[in-house]
């Protein structure tokens, strides 16, 4: 069918081959970038900002998160790396609420929003690996049904029968 003959928002009659991957994001997954545009809108740039979303960073603070779970489940979850989205955002909103934003002692300001990320992120990683694992224990076993009942007092008294009419 012709492409000047559809109406609709997306053509799914037959699709273009050329464009066949045009909507798709051109970003590497396997690779996490910088946050270059994380003041976007709110502040400007400082090299506070510029040190504490870099690549390495960045790369630190998945490391710390990985070191965190294992210390705090003793040694029981080894977990890889989070989503790289994900992380940015967690790091961009620690920052906008606590950043000293001074010019001067920037590794130790990068240091303490690290240590605030981790607390969050450590719980929130943890909490949701024992979510994990106790749903696949829920789900690889079967509920195990309740015994049948049984008569636990053995006297056997029963009520006189009386006529009353």
């Amino acid at each position: 069918m012709n492409s000047d003959r559809t109406n609709g928002r997306v053509n799914i009659m037959g699709p273009n081959m050329d464009l066949r991957f045009a909507m798709s994001d051109q970003i590497p997954v396997n690779q996490t970038s910088t946050f270059r545009d994380a003041m976007t809108g709110n502040w400007y740039d400082t090299a506070l900002s510029s040190a504490f979303f870099s690549s390495a960073n960045m790369k630190i603070v998945q490391n710390g998160i990985r070191a965190g779970v294992y210390k705090k489940s003793n040694g029981q979850y080894v977990i890889g790396e989070q989503n790289g989205d994900e992380l940015k955002i967690v790091m961009r909103s620690i920052f906008l609420q606590y950043s000293k934003n001074l010019p001067t002692n920037i590794p130790d300001q990068i240091r303490d929003l690290n240590n605030i990320v981790f607390d969050y992120s450590v719980n929130q990683v943890y909490g949701e690996a024992q979510g994990y694992m106790t749903y696949k224990k829920d789900v690889s076993t079967l509920v195990v049904p309740i015994a049948h009942p049984i008569l636990s007092y053995t006297n056997d008294k029963q009520l006189e029968l009386k006529r009353w009419f």
